[in-house]
């Protein structure tokens, strides 16, 4: 029989019965996963392959708050609080990185967008600003490309 935690090998039975079964080992899976039997709940995650092996392992990795709806906004702050636990909860590196976004701005439209954001965003105290031009040619070194700003967040993390 495979124990609570445990990865079951071919030839292993598997439990007769459980409460939750969850369907797909990615992140929103083995979170969901992970939760549930903190929480004292019998849970049983099947995953056709390895774990994180697919859609999760492909996306861009982004995990931020800038540029998102502003209603989603409390859930990103959540999420960057459990993503901050995890990695330091966990014996091994689980690559949660806190490298900053930007969006850079090449129009005086694009770049009013990027502050409408920001002023919507105010209420949450996040660390996001509006660049410059020249900071943003700082930022990017020898780039032929000119912008008129961007917005900038550096504690989003992939």
């Amino acid at each position: 029989m495979v124990e609570n935690g445990a990865l079951a090998q071919a030839g292993q039975s598997l439990p007769t019965s459980t409460s939750v079964v969850v369907i797909g080992g990615g992140v929103a899976g083995v979170s969901t996963a992970l939760y549930l039997a903190r929480w004292g709940i019998p849970v049983v995650l099947c995953e056709k392959g390895r774990i994180a092996a697919e859609q999760s392992s492909r996306n861009w990795g982004w995990i931020r708050r800038q540029g998102r709806d502003v209603r989603e906004l409390p859930l990103m702050i959540e999420s960057f609080r459990l993503w901050q636990e995890l990695n330091a909860e966990l014996d091994q590196d689980i690559g949660y990185r806190q490298g900053g976004s930007t969006y850079l701005a090449e129009t005086d439209a694009e770049l009013a967008e990027r502050a409408a954001w920001l002023d919507a965003a105010e209420g949450f105290q996040l660390d996001t600003r509006l660049l410059t031009a020249a900071e943003v040619d700082t930022l990017l070194g020898q780039s032929e490309r000119r912008f008129k700003g961007g917005l900038h967040t550096p504690s989003d993390a992939y």
